[in-house]
């Protein structure tokens, strides 16, 4: 019996499925996508398994699973990098992911009485098993949340809005007194989202300079929309600072449908919530 192997065929096929798991890796993680480096690491993992086709025994045993490891977390490396997370948990959560969209497209394909199998029901079983593998992964989200003080939280800007998660921390005592408001405080990339190219500037002048130049930029359209201002803070065991605020024109708290309006928010480094599942402190009296 001789067998047709169309390369093509499985190179598309093998790509489709990568991308979409590094793509789905990378929501979950919480980072940036770019979406050139996905598609780099998609190619890269579907390439490298072609040469094995002719040779499939290669991936059997020890030395099989050293390759298939060896492939994925080059691909999970291209795709989205070491840090953030660390190269092993996003290769681990990669290959969970895989491994759950493989029951799926196998379960559908059971539900269907599917016996072969063609590119178009292919790409259907996939779709199919895409969605569901989502919405799986979603739901376990939301019950690892519950019961965790952890709020999804949507900022508005101007025209621009973001929705993340945060953790509502009774240890945050930050308080605003040129509103007289309590501060949430929320990651550079977080608020970034939200803010135009020149606020972003206003904020790195800041970082670079370490203080206000309130006389410089008190006539600025900038600071009469956003307002920035410094607050003092303390935490335990470290030295007392400032940190940068800026008021937010809407935050709402997805979970109870609250509406906080021009409410101040303290920007916090990227490396502060480096690896968390949240972006941001919640004030307690927020709530």
């Amino acid at each position: 019996m001789q067998i047709i192997v169309y390369l093509d065929i499985i190179f598309f096929v093998n790509f489709i499925v990568d991308f979409f798991v590094l793509f789905l890796t990378g929501i979950i993680m919480k980072q940036k996508i770019v979406y050139w480096r996905v598609i780099a690491g998609a190619l890269f993992g579907a390439v490298s398994l072609l040469p094995f086709i002719f040779r499939p025994y290669i991936l059997t045993g020890k030395t099989g699973i050293i390759l298939c490891t060896g492939i994925s977390m080059g691909a999970v490396a291209i795709s989205l990098g070491r840090k953030k997370g660390g190269l092993v948990k996003k290769w681990f959560l990669s290959t969970t992911i895989m491994i759950l969209l493989g029951g799926m497209i196998n379960y559908l394909k059971y539900m269907t009485g599917v016996t072969s199998v063609s590119l178009c029901i292919w790409m259907f079983l996939f779709a199919g098993g895409a969605g569901g593998c989502f919405y799986m992964i979603r739901f376990l989200q939301k019950m690892l949340h519950k019961g965790k003080h952890i709020y999804l939280i949507q900022i508005r800007h101007g025209m621009r809005e973001a929705m993340d998660y945060v953790y509502m921390d009774t240890g945050n005592m930050l308080w605003d007194p040129l509103f007289s408001k309590p501060v949430i405080l929320l990651s550079e990339s977080f608020v970034g989202k939200c803010l135009t190219e020149e606020e972003k500037e206003f904020i790195e002048e800041y970082k670079k300079k370490g203080y206000i130049n309130y006389k410089k930029q008190i006539v600025l359209d900038i600071q009469k929309r956003v307002c920035f201002h410094e607050i003092a803070y303390q935490s335990v065991g470290n030295p007392s600072g400032k940190l940068l605020c800026l008021i937010m024109e809407e935050i709402v708290l997805k979970k109870n449908g609250q509406v906080l309006v021009k409410q101040p928010v303290a920007i916090g480094s990227a490396d502060l919530f480096e690896g968390k599942e949240y972006q941001g402190l919640l004030h307690f009296e927020c709530i």
